[in-house]
């Protein structure tokens, strides 16, 4: 498809760039003050197609490279969700399969199987939920509500969900906010995003603090998620974001993980017309920062 794009391309270029050369050639020739020889008319003629050919090639590299950059992404994201979706699949059947080979047993008997058959469906829903989050998401299709909310309220429900996890880790949650924040936007995704922050800090970050703030002032909204955990090496900080990826420390840590909270997270906040840094070194904190315009 990118080649056939690419030629496509090509063959419009030489026709616009020959088009604007016969153009200018008329105007030469057609000056009765200028007198051209057959061999000036040739060599024109030939650096007037050479001059097409190349500035064709060029225009049409400029012009696929984007294009090519995100047929390449889209294809790497269709076989990371192809092998995420494999192990459930594959974990489902074998259960299934061990339940089929006892067709004596009472269902109570094989409630094990059952229990794990249900695990790996509902982890293979909630992915399949995040894929068809982003695929609306890079197709525009994925709308956000518009509405008035006190964000104190947004944030205090995210927090309040890991609150009995927080407590079995050992770990304490905190809430700074300096004063009532009224908030417009898409409250379940503003809840959605913080939840996606507060679930990688607590399964991933190894803390016992984690502290969400929230200030405001005239230009903008500033909501920071900040733990006091293993820290973030530099080389992973530019690829958080990424699709699926993950880094490998991790993945002990929470294996039913699979990389797409924090993209769906810099979604939520773009869509709001905000911006999302992360900042962590090994050993130190880790801190993501949200600002939204006022």
């Amino acid at each position: 498809m990118i080649h056939s794009l690419r030629k496509r391309f090509i063959l419009f270029c030489v026709l616009v760039i020959s088009i604007i050369l016969i153009v200018i050639s008329s105007f030469i020739f057609l000056n009765p003050e200028g007198e051209l020889s057959i061999k000036r008319w040739i060599v024109t003629i030939i650096v007037g197609i050479t001059m097409v050919l190349i500035g064709s090639l060029i225009l049409s590299k400029i012009a696929i490279a984007p294009i090519k950059r995100a047929w390449q992404k889209q294809l790497d994201f269709t076989a990371d969700a192809s092998h995420e979706l494999r192990t459930p699949l594959a974990v489902i059947r074998t259960n299934l399969e061990l339940i089929m080979d006892c067709k004596e047993e009472s269902v109570e008997s094989q409630m094990k199987w059952l229990k794990n058959i249900d695990a790996e469906s509902q982890r293979m829903t909630k992915l399949i939920d995040d894929l068809l989050t982003l695929s609306r998401a890079d197709t525009n299709r994925q709308e956000f509500e518009q509405n008035e909310f006190p964000l104190e309220q947004a944030v205090n429900e995210a927090v309040m969900t890991f609150e009995g996890v927080a407590k079995q880790k050992g770990i304490c949650l905190h809430m700074q906010m300096n004063k009532k924040i009224l908030f417009y936007g898409d409250r379940k995704r503003i809840k959605q995003m913080l939840i996606i922050l507060l679930d990688n800090a607590i399964w991933y970050s190894g803390a016992s603090d984690i502290t969400v703030s929230v200030i405001q002032n005239k230009r903008h909204i500033e909501i920071n998620v900040r733990d006091n955990g293993c820290g973030i090496g530099k080389e992973h900080l530019e690829h958080l974001f990424d699709r699926f990826y993950r880094v490998e420390e991790t993945r002990n840590r929470n294996p039913d993980g699979v990389g797409l909270g924090l993209p769906i997270a810099k979604w939520i906040v773009e869509g709001h017309g905000g911006k999302i840094l992360v900042k962590s070194a090994l050993g130190e904190e880790t801190e993501f920062r949200i600002t939204f315009p006022v």
